[in-house]
C-alpha cells in the first residue's frame, strides 16, 4: 500500500485546471454499462466509474479534455494500467478498419505532481479519412484511483493532425488526478 494509506476516490469536478476546462453537459454522455466489468478486468476491485468531458473555458480554444476512470482498490497500479492499453489495442486488432489506433510504443511519464500514481502514455489515431488526429492518451493509477485522459484538440488538424505532446498531457493528467481525487 502506499505511504499515504488514506483512501480516495475519484470525482467529476464541475471544472479542472484552474477553471481552464468546464463541464460539458453535450459531450459527456452516460457511462457505458460494462464498465465495471471492464474496470474489475484491469484489476480494481469493487470499481466505481467515473466519466466527464471538458470543454476549454476560453472561447479562443475548442480543446476538449476527457477523463475516463474509476476509484476502488488496487493492488498493482502499474498492472492495471498495462491491462488498459492491451485491451485498445485488441479492440483495434478486432476491428482492422476502426477508426481508432494505437501507435507508437508505450512510455512510462513522471509529470509534476503525480505522487505515488504510476502513469504510461501512448499516441492514439482517431477519425477517418482527411480528419485523423494523433494525440497521446495517458493512463494514471495508484491504489485507490484510476483515470484515462485524453486532450483533443481540433486545431491539430491543422498542424498535419498531431494533437498535444505527450509531455503536456501528462502534465494535464497528472493536474486533473489532483483535481478529482479526493479523500473517501
Amino acid at each position: 500500500m502506499p505511504a499515504d494509506s488514506r483512501p480516495y476516490q475519484l470525482t467529476a469536478p464541475r471544472s479542472v485546471l484552474g477553471g481552464a476546462f468546464v463541464y460539458d453537459e453535450t459531450l459527456t454522455g452516460p457511462v457505458p454499462e460494462s464498465a465495471e466489468e471492464d474496470f474489475a478486468a484491469f484489476g480494481i476491485t469493487n470499481p466505481t466509474p467515473v466519466r466527464i468531458l471538458y470543454k476549454s473555458s476560453s472561447s479562443a480554444s475548442r480543446q476538449t479534455v476527457q477523463l475516463t476512470g474509476a476509484w476502488g482498490t488496487i493492488s498493482d497500479p502499474e498492472q492495471v494500467i498495462d491491462r488498459h492499453f492491451a485491451k485498445i489495442a485488441q479492440n483495434s486488432a478486432a476491428e482492422p478498419n476502426g477508426s481508432t489506433k494505437l501507435v507508437g510504443t508505450l512510455q512510462t511519464m513522471h509529470p509534476s505532481g503525480l505522487g505515488d500514481a504510476m502513469m504510461k502514455c501512448q499516441n492514439i489515431r482517431t477519425g477517418a479519412n482527411q480528419y485523423i488526429i494523433t494525440t497521446p492518451i495517458c493512463v494514471w493509477a495508484d491504489h485507490y484511483t484510476y483515470g484515462e485522459v485524453l486532450v483533443l484538440d481540433p486545431g491539430a488538424l491543422r498542424n498535419g493532425g498531431l494533437g498535444v505532446s505527450f509531455g503536456e498531457n501528462a502534465d494535464t493528467a497528472a493536474r486533473i488526478r489532483n483535481d478529482a481525487r479526493v479523500p473517501r
